[in-house]
């Protein structure tokens, strides 16, 4: 059968559409469905062509639910190119699959600037303003920033378009209510106070401000939460938070040891206790945990610096915490790669553990202060072995911690406002 759709694109690149008609015109609409959800973006994308029955089947809202569900979730890696001058630099982010490896990486967004960024400085030698970063990944989009511009974007359709009111400004979460995508941010007043906004994105934008301490009065009495609420939240390019049901969730940081929600319905915050056992509770100022979108649940990485397990927890439909995994992970073979500093999380309701190591420089995860090397990523199983080899070497912008799914869906956000793929200012230039 695919053997057959790749003549039928063949035929559509030498002799035009009819002839690729012809091939599936008897096919069962149940046929088709089948066949499409299997395929690529870019292939099914072509596939529009072929007839009107493959446009309208392509066209229909519960084939790209349905095509979208299928995708597996890669994660995304921001590389940083070793030839970027002050003058010219290249961007990328990048989609891999680290179960399967073999798959290779393969660049979602590619294109160079050569200064033509508004508050690029060509003679700047700060890093913030070399800065890639990748904001959220939510339903087939994300949202980037390169050199201080910020866009949402669809790379399974290659449309984009910029979102200015982000600029400068700190992103904590790219999320979604209902069919509407919204972004949380924070945006510093005349007074250097923080204040929190969020952004609907859709044909047009609209911006509102939701406070200074946007606290349920609850959590706030109890809490004390106007000041724990800014402490306990960090920029969504360093650490995302995870979206369950109608809720944004944040890893508890080292100055605030609760789980941080959102309500995206309410707007509002409040605080989540971590399950009171006696694995967790211990050591309680050196643990790595990130937070984690598993089948409609919530998921918590931990790993304890220095030890060489990982555990996987799950809160349940009960709102209780069960452990799922905790898996060994092979040391030796770790440090053997060179590894002088190393930080894992669990990334897969199947226990597949991501490795970030740090050859050079101080890291952040075996008690290093921050600063990047040379990094490698390696993956290794529930059963504590590792893939033959890292996946990546290089030096990254940001660490593994994005997924994404592809979407073929074409918003009616992006109509009358996405970049012309050949444009130099557009993200898929390069590709």
């Amino acid at each position: 059968m695919f053997q057959f759709l790749l003549q039928t694109e063949i035929d559509m690149e030498s002799k035009g559409s009819s002839r690729a008609a012809g091939h599936i015109a008897d096919l069962p609409e149940q046929i088709w469905w089948a066949i499409l959800e299997r395929l690529p973006p870019k292939s099914v994308l072509r596939f529009r062509a072929v007839c009107k029955s493959w446009l309208n089947c392509i066209s229909n809202n519960n084939f790209l639910e349905e095509y979208h569900g299928r995708q597996k979730p890669q994660h995304l890696i921001v590389p940083v190119d070793p030839d970027n001058t002050k003058h010219k630099r290249s961007h990328r982010v990048d989609a891999v699959d680290f179960e399967h490896p073999e798959d290779g990486v393969r660049s979602i967004i590619c294109f160079t600037s050569f200064g033509l960024f508004e508050g690029f400085d060509p003679d700047e030698e700060a890093a913030e303003y070399l800065m890639s970063a990748v904001q959220g990944s939510i339903g087939g989009l994300l949202l980037v920033s390169f050199e201080h511009r910020s866009y949402i974007c669809n790379p399974g359709t290659k449309e984009s378009r910029r979102l200015p009111q982000l600029d400068d400004h700190e992103v904590l979460g790219l999320y979604m209510l209902g069919d509407e995508f919204r972004v949380l941010y924070l945006k510093e007043d005349e007074e250097g106070d923080d204040e929190f906004f969020v952004l609907s994105v859709h044909q047009f934008l609209s911006n509102k401000s939701i406070g200074y301490c946007p606290v349920s009065p609850a959590a706030n009495q109890r809490e004390n939460g106007h000041k724990k609420l800014r402490f306990s939240l960090q920029s969504s390019a360093i650490e995302p938070p995870a979206m369950v049901g109608a809720n944004l969730y944040w890893a508890p940081t080292e100055l605030w040891p609760d789980i941080t929600v959102f309500d995206c319905q309410s707007e509002l915050f409040h605080w989540m206790k971590l399950p009171k056992t006696k694995e967790l509770i211990k050591s309680n100022d050196s643990k790595t945990m990130k937070v984690l979108e598993l089948d409609g649940e919530l998921g918590l990485s931990l790993h304890r610096r220095g030890e060489s397990s990982v555990e996987l927890w799950v809160l349940d439909s009960l709102k209780m915490w069960e452990l799922k995994h905790s898996i060994q992970l092979p040391v030796a073979d770790i440090t053997g790669f060179g590894a002088h500093t190393w930080d894992p999380f669990l990334m897969s309701m199947d226990g597949g553990v991501i490795v970030r190591c740090v050859s050079q420089g101080q890291g952040q995860g075996q008690g290093g202060d921050g600063q990047q090397g040379t990094q490698a990523l390696l993956y290794c199983n529930r059963d504590g072995e590792l893939a033959p080899g890292p996946l990546f070497v290089g030096d990254l912008a940001a660490p593994a911690i994005h997924l994404f799914k592809q979407s073929i869906r074409r918003y009616a956000l992006f109509q009358g406002h996405q970049q012309d793929a050949t444009s130099p200012l557009s993200l898929f230039r390069d590709l």
